[in-house]
């Protein structure tokens, strides 16, 4: 895992001021790469990396780093670079391909798999045979004719690592954090005035939005690639494709599907195991926790290191589940317990953490302290499993809502504003955040229905805390806050909502935070349930596959079978929280005047918030909200 910045000159060639330019991004992400730096320059690019090494840590794994001579295609030395962050986990497979090839190898990295295999196949042909989670900008250099270089911005399927851009006339600029690509001094500091209100209303900055006006995110499953001063910006996978094909598994005897997604299962964990470092596991005692614990067990030579936080607050402490698996498994288990004290007294470093403002994030924060604090540079995390085998509870809902919506398609639009109304005025839902997103029944779209869910403010709140009209709110939101919510005509709503879930939540919101949070500790997260061959063939089998009253994602438990404990899978779904309302009620003062701070907020509206939540009728998100906004409205980027 690292970091990597550089620049693209359109015009002019690269100069001092660009090199320094680098270097000061590099500087901002020591975090993501405290184990060395390099430096590329010829007279159109200036690459940069920052690397934290984990496989092949010689000196041969330096990045930035070029091809060598291959004697089929034809291509020399240093004709192709690449700063790359991430872990390609078939690189050994590719690496052999390309070796029969021709290619030679100077190193034992999977870094040097991306400059070989883009001179075989180029970046549609290397794409596609990646599997892994990454982040890379490679260069083609031409030195006949400089002009004529080339550079691809390629980023995994499922947005696991970050990279953000900005260009002008002048130049593309990159780098791995927006605020390292602040450090330049060659962006405009300008607020992105609909980052805030999407983040208001998602409690996440959706892609390819940033906090900064210009600044924008690679999409996942895509790469931008410039040639001169032409950008083009192209997709290599959708997971709407896989969802909407007609799935095999219909013709297939009912133990198929669960013999296909163990196989699966096993060969993302194994594969997840490379690395020449310490490894370990973040272990909540939850089922999909769990069972990558069990499967690592299988591979892993020698006693996993595991990782669970513990509370005082009973509610929301599962250490006697995760010590369960622990004790089945032999693993090096060790408890890290968190006070409200501990929350309150590393707030400021979870706040310099934050990159983007989210209101998510902080047990990540703290279980990766843990993890640097006991020696692992390595941790496998059990994120995804919940959007891969549907284990969100609005996944059950989508009959109900379906059914909700055929009943108010055939109202007139105001008999049907009017019975919503009517039902806030009510008091129902008991919560004043589920009152107001009812107004997203007005227009009941797949999208909208998502927002019952996952939204954080709704319209007429945002319209208050910004203290502007519905006229100019308007324009902020009168599209998808993302383009993962425009709903590209899935077969079903449980399918719009998978969709949803893995192109906001998990890219937004959830693998965003945990890539931020854990490099704050260099540490590198990794997550098998998102190997893009196990998501594709889960994504295509029958929903009864996957949902089944009773029981919280049947085709897991069915995969891992005895494996699995059955104390785990049959208690009640419990997600990886923390108890954030208790603790910020015990200083929602403090908080409260921090919140007040900033004046781009109308006080009233802030004051109403958090009146809300002390009286225990809105959820801690929101007030978190308004302290991290505060947090963001007031930092500089310089």
């Amino acid at each position: 895992m690292c970091g990597i910045a550089g620049i693209l000159k359109f015009g002019s060639p690269t100069a001092a001021e660009d090199l320094a330019a680098v270097r000061r991004m590099m500087n901002a992400q020591i975090r993501r790469g405290p184990d060395g730096e390099g430096l590329f320059r010829d007279e159109r690019v200036v690459l940069g990396h920052r690397r934290l090494s984990i496989i092949d840590r010689s000196d041969a794994g330096r990045q930035p780093m070029s091809n060598e001579i291959c004697v089929e295609c034809g291509r020399g030395r240093g004709s192709v670079w690449v700063t790359y962050n991430g872990e390609i986990y078939n690189f050994q497979e590719l690496r052999d391909e390309l070796m029969n090839r021709g290619h030679l190898f100077r190193s034992k990295t999977d870094t040097e798999a991306l400059v070989h295999g883009y001179a075989q196949w180029g970046i549609d042909g290397l794409l596609a045979r990646l599997r892994g989670m990454f982040a890379f900008a490679l260069y083609e250099a031409s030195n006949l004719q400089p002009h004529a270089s080339r550079l691809f911005l390629a980023r995994d399927r499922f947005g696991i690592k970050p990279l953000y851009y900005h260009r002008d006339r002048e130049r593309l600029i990159f780098a791995s954090e927006v605020r390292a690509l602040m450090k330049s001094r060659m962006v405009p500091d300008e607020k992105n005035v609909e980052a805030l209100v999407r983040f208001l209303q998602l409690g996440s900055v959706p892609a390819p939005l940033t906090t900064v006006k210009d600044v924008l995110s690679v999409p996942a499953g895509h790469y931008l690639a410039v040639a001169d001063d032409r950008e083009e910006l192209k997709p290599y996978w959708d997971l709407s494709t896989h969802l909407r094909r007609p799935p095999a598994s219909n013709l297939q005897p009912s133990n198929v599907p669960i013999s296909t997604t163990r196989s699966l299962l096993e060969d993302s964990v194994r594969r997840h195991l490379v690395g020449d470092v310490p490894l370990g596991l973040f272990l909540s005692g939850g089922i999909d926790s769990s069972s990558i614990a069990a499967l690592a067990a299988r591979f892993h030579y020698r006693p996993l290191a595991t990782l669970s936080v513990v509370f005082d607050e009973r509610d929301y402490d599962e250490a006697g589940y995760a010590r369960l698996v622990a004790e089945r498994y032999g693993t090096d288990h060790r408890e890290v317990r968190l006070r409200a004290g501990d929350f309150h007294g590393e707030l400021p470093r979870i706040f310099d953490a934050m990159d983007q403002p989210t209101i998510d994030g902080v047990n990540t924060y703290f279980v990766s302290k843990a993890a640097k604090e006991a020696g692992l540079t390595v941790v496998l995390s059990g994120t995804g499993g919940d959007e891969v085998f549907l284990g969100y509870d609005h996944f059950r809902k989508t009959a109900t809502l379906e059914r909700t919506r055929r009943f108010l398609g055939v109202l007139p639009l105001r008999a049907r504003r009017t019975l919503i109304r009517a039902a806030i005025r009510a008091g129902l839902p008991s919560k004043a955040s589920g009152r107001e997103k009812l107004t997203y029944l007005d227009a009941p779209s797949d999208g909208n229905l998502y927002l019952l869910f996952r939204g954080l403010f709704a319209p007429r709140r945002i319209q208050d805390l910004l203290g502007i009209s519905e006229a100019e709110l308007g324009p902020y939101i009168s599209q998808p806050p993302t383009s993962a919510l425009k709903s590209p005509t899935p077969a079903s709503l449980l399918a719009s909502f998978a969709l949803f879930e893995f192109g906001h939540y998990l890219q937004n919101q959830l693998l965003k935070d945990i890539d931020i949070m854990s490099m704050a500790h260099s540490i590198e997260t990794r997550v098998p349930f998102l190997d893009h061959r196990l998501v594709e063939y889960v994504a295509g089998l029958p929903d009864r596959v996957k949902l089944r009253r009773g029981v919280n994602k049947p085709l897991l438990v069915k995969a891992l079978g005895a494996d699995l404990p059955r104390e785990v899978w049959k208690r009640p779904k419990m997600g990886f929280t923390f108890p954030f309302g208790e603790w910020m009620k015990e200083r929602a003062d403090e908080l409260q005047a921090r919140s007040l701070e900033q004046k781009i907020f109308d006080r009233r509206a802030v004051e109403c918030v958090w009146d809300e939540f002390k009286k225990g009728r809105a959820h801690w998100s929101r007030p978190w909200a308004l302290v991290t906004s505060q947090t963001f409205m007031t930092r500089r980027n310089d």
